[in-house]
């Protein structure tokens, strides 16, 4: 697959044994599905649930994606509590467990040449919005410089409330606040097509507002979260307007293939070089 825009390949998102290319490669294994999205054209992996690998196998992933020239755009920053309260904690306890947290995520990024970690934290019912937010601000900016030095960006991802309820930021201007806050390079918006259309915004727009916050951008179509072109988004449109900001990182597809078969899995592919052919 010869395109402007680069993709990333997931390696599961509902679990790990559900990657992108489940039915392609020889296995649901990472190193089988490392192969086989970069047999298919992809320049980048996503891993949900990297942090909870074995490290020998964190090891052998970061060995092959260098063998076969790829990128770890992303990976899980909390895999285990990414619902809750963590990024907004205000206690020492709840500190020194985010500094745990970011220096793990440190390592690894160290380990793959840099990448970036999703920051998203659940709300707490018993606080306002307005003093989590402070305080994610606040942790963000305790960790920014150790984050820096490893190559490592924390992403904070708004997610649209109609699919996933009860985060702290559930805005696109929320999200946006918090990394202009942070003022930091290693601080940026993670831009979720499918979550920002969810919220209502015209996504071509949205790309455009928050060009100089983005740090990764992923795609889905809408309703739920389906194969790009199956859905109601224009991508030729959306596409174009990633090009035009002069994006140069790495587009990740975050979705499971409607049809979950071999057959599917390859018209998916066939549908992606149209499109992007169309769109740039």
């Amino acid at each position: 697959m010869t395109v402007a825009i680069r993709l990333s390949g997931h390696l599961g998102l509902s679990a790990p044994d559900r990657p992108l290319l489940a039915h392609l490669g020889r296995s649901v294994n990472a190193i089988d599905q490392i192969d086989a999205l970069a047999d298919h054209g992809f320049r980048g992996v996503q891993d949900l649930f990297l942090k909870l690998r074995p490290p020998e196998e964190q090891a052998g992933m970061a060995r092959r994606m260098a063998e076969r020239g790829m990128a770890l755009s992303s990976f899980g920053g909390d895999p285990s509590h990414w619902n809750l309260p963590f990024w907004s904690t205000e206690d020492e306890a709840g500190r020194d467990a985010v500094t745990a947290s970011v220096r793990a995520s440190c390592v690894l990024a160290e380990s793959f040449g840099g990448a970036g970690a999703v920051c998203v934290a659940g709300l707490d019912p018993d606080r306002s919005r307005r003093a989590q937010r402070q305080a994610m601000i606040d942790n963000l900016k305790r960790q920014g410089e150790a984050a820096a030095r490893a190559g490592l960006v924390l992403l904070v991802e708004p997610i649209a409330p109609s699919r996933i309820a009860g985060l702290l930021v559930d805005r696109l201007d929320e999200g946006v606040a918090i990394v202009e806050a942070v003022a930091m390079p290693s601080v940026r918006l993670l831009f979720d097509v499918g979550h920002v259309a969810m919220m209502g915004h015209d996504v071509a727009s949205a790309l455009s507002g928050c060009r100089k916050v983005i740090g990764l951008i992923q795609v889905a179509d809408i309703p739920e979260r389906i194969d790009i072109g199956l859905g109601q988004l224009d991508w030729p449109a959306i596409l174009s307007a990633i090009a035009e900001q002069h994006y140069t990182g790495l587009v990740e597809l975050e979705y499971e293939p409607v049809d979950p078969t071999a057959s599917g899995e390859t018209q998916m592919l066939a549908r992606l070089r149209q499109i992007l052919a169309a769109g740039i």
